[in-house]
């Protein structure tokens, strides 16, 4: 770790331990009191910048990858809980039958209250594609054939 030094032109520099620029003392940034000779970081902004993008983007992908989307046997197992467990003890269970996901409190109470992961009602739902296909066969515009349909019915 080289410390700070005047230069042949009376400015004070400091070589980055990352890339080896010699750069002025203004692009390091200020170390804590007492953990360097002279006060700055050994890494230049630059680097430390690009070290600290490497490792967000790393634990980012981390995050990504633990987010787990809830399948039907999730949900459906879910419901079944309701009325037996309350929402707190339903996601407590949940971690445990299924080892490797976590769910909120918030998520197993909307599931109850049917707000996320609904039912649709009956059997006569149709997919968007199907929608679309059939408002090609239509006589009218586009427009009318989807606002004739039931909103609720459609799978998006």
């Amino acid at each position: 770790m080289p410390a700070a030094y005047l230069d042949e032109n009376g400015d004070w520099v400091k070589q980055c331990s990352t890339c080896k620029e010699v750069q002025p003392v203004a692009q390091y940034y200020n170390q804590t009191p007492g953990a360097s000779p002279d006060g700055y970081k050994p890494r230049c902004r630059e680097c430390t910048k690009a070290k600290y993008r490497e490792e967000n983007a790393r634990r980012a992908k981390k995050r990504r990858q633990q987010t787990n989307k809830l399948d039907k046997i999730h949900v459906d197992w879910i419901r079944e809980q309701k009325g037996k467990l309350s929402t707190r003890a339903t996601a407590k269970a949940f971690s445990k039958r299924f080892f490797n996901m976590k769910i909120n409190n918030s998520t197993v109470s909307r599931i109850f209250n049917n707000i996320i992961h609904t039912v649709p009602d009956g059997e006569d739902t149709m997919s968007i594609y199907d929608l679309l296909e059939g408002a090609s066969d239509f006589s009218g515009s586009v427009e009318e054939y989807i606002e004739s349909k039931d909103e609720k019915k459609i799978k998006f």
